[in-house]
């Protein structure tokens, strides 16, 4: 008989503990998760050197807030990116978003040619997210830079 009270108590005790273990790890702390989910499309063509705006749309689709970040825009051709502007996002609360645009720059010592541009929200990793691999967008239509004219 004591045998059996000592067996049940160390059964609640265990089932107690669980209980709690249980409790503690599914409160983990929610956290945000960004993506662009709209970039702008710029013009057919880009000369080295001139500037063009970029207009995105940057969201938290986590459950958690997400610190201030920012969002970096890339020209991107054959498998490399040329970072050539960025805008800041102030913190978002979940399913909230920042809608802005930025200055960007196509650089003079890039090489003539097709090129995609990429949004990529909190370039620099400031937030820890659910997921790191959705932050980036491409933008639908390609474009080609060229040098510019000859003055005249």
């Amino acid at each position: 008989m004591r045998f059996q009270i000592l067996a049940g108590t160390l059964v609640l005790s265990l089932i107690g503990s669980a209980a709690v273990l249980a409790g503690t790890q599914g409160g983990a702390s929610a956290k945000p998760d960004l993506v662009v989910s709209s970039i702008s499309s710029p013009d057919r063509v880009a000369f080295q050197g001139n500037g063009f705006r970029v207009f995105d749309r940057t969201r938290n689709i986590g459950s958690g807030t997400a610190r201030a970040t920012r969002t970096q825009y890339y020209l991107s051709a054959g498998g490399h990116r040329t970072a050539v502007g960025r805008r800041s996002v102030a913190r978002l609360a979940p399913h909230r978003s920042s809608t802005g645009s930025a200055a960007a720059s196509v650089p003079v010592i890039l090489e003539a040619g097709i090129y995609s541009l990429v949004a990529c929200a909190d370039s620099a990793g400031a937030a820890k997210e659910t997921r790191e691999l959705n932050n980036c967008r491409i933008a639908t239509t390609k474009f080609l830079v060229k040098k510019p004219p000859p003055r005249v």
